[in-house]
């Protein structure tokens, strides 16, 4: 074999090991990205869980106690001696993540009524954090509930960022948004059970377009979500 034909057939060699190390790679990457599908994919279905038990909780303990949970005017005396009551008005008054407030109070008391897990440690579930007074989310941020939020009318469970004393900041993609709304009610972001809104924090794009639909081109948080109970 002349030197000619032994570089030829090293070339040859090399050609075929990156070959390969190439499609190595395209596989690799390949499967890091279904595997982050999977794994959004597997939060969304968890944040359905858990919209599902709350609202299966606030229709337990209204219908056990003849009160909504945070509003509740005896909850220290008929639930847990720690709880703070509510005023007893029908309505569950102030914001999300305010402390001292009903909407705060509402999960503490449907977590003493033994009918959701704990939203934190006892002594903080009067510090308006998510994981500590109101329940986190598996997507990051967590979950609020206000009476009357934007303008909405009656009561409301929302997903976002903390953003002040609401829960009102950017947590979710457009497609994450979308995909929510469609399985829990028409995937119209501006009508129907399921509500989206821009986050109150700085967004690089909005969540809706100006045709009012999900603004699912891009991919960064821009939306909050709102449920009815």
């Amino acid at each position: 074999m002349t030197q000619q034909n032994k570089q030829q057939k090293q070339a040859g060699f090399s050609l075929i090991e990156l070959a390969v190390v190439l499609i190595i790679m395209g596989l690799l990457i390949g499967g890091i990205l279904k595997g982050r599908e999977l794994i959004d994919s597997a939060r969304l279905k968890r944040v359905v869980s858990q919209l599902n038990e709350y609202r299966f909780a606030t229709n337990t303990f209204m219908d056990k106690y003849d009160a909504l949970p945070g509003d509740f005017s005896k909850a220290s005396s008929l639930i847990h001696l720690d709880l703070r009551n509510g005023n007893g008005n029908g309505i569950i008054e102030g914001a999300g993540l305010a402390p001292g407030s009903e909407a705060l109070a509402f999960w503490s008391h449907l977590a003493g009524a033994g009918l959701i897990g704990s939203p934190g440690l006892q002594e903080d579930q009067n510090r308006g954090e998510f994981g500590k007074g109101a329940p986190a989310s598996s997507l990051g941020g967590g979950f609020t509930i206000e009476n009357n939020p934007h303008g909405l009318s009656g009561l409301w469970f929302i997903l976002g960022k903390k953003n002040g004393d609401h829960g009102y900041g950017a947590l979710l993609t457009p497609s994450q948004a979308m995909s929510l709304d469609t399985k829990m009610d028409n995937g119209h972001p501006t009508s129907g059970k399921v509500r989206a809104f821009d986050g109150s924090d700085v967004a690089p794009h909005a969540c809706i377009t100006d045709r009012g639909e999900y603004n699912v081109q891009h991919e960064e948080p821009a939306c909050v979500l709102f449920f009815q109970p």
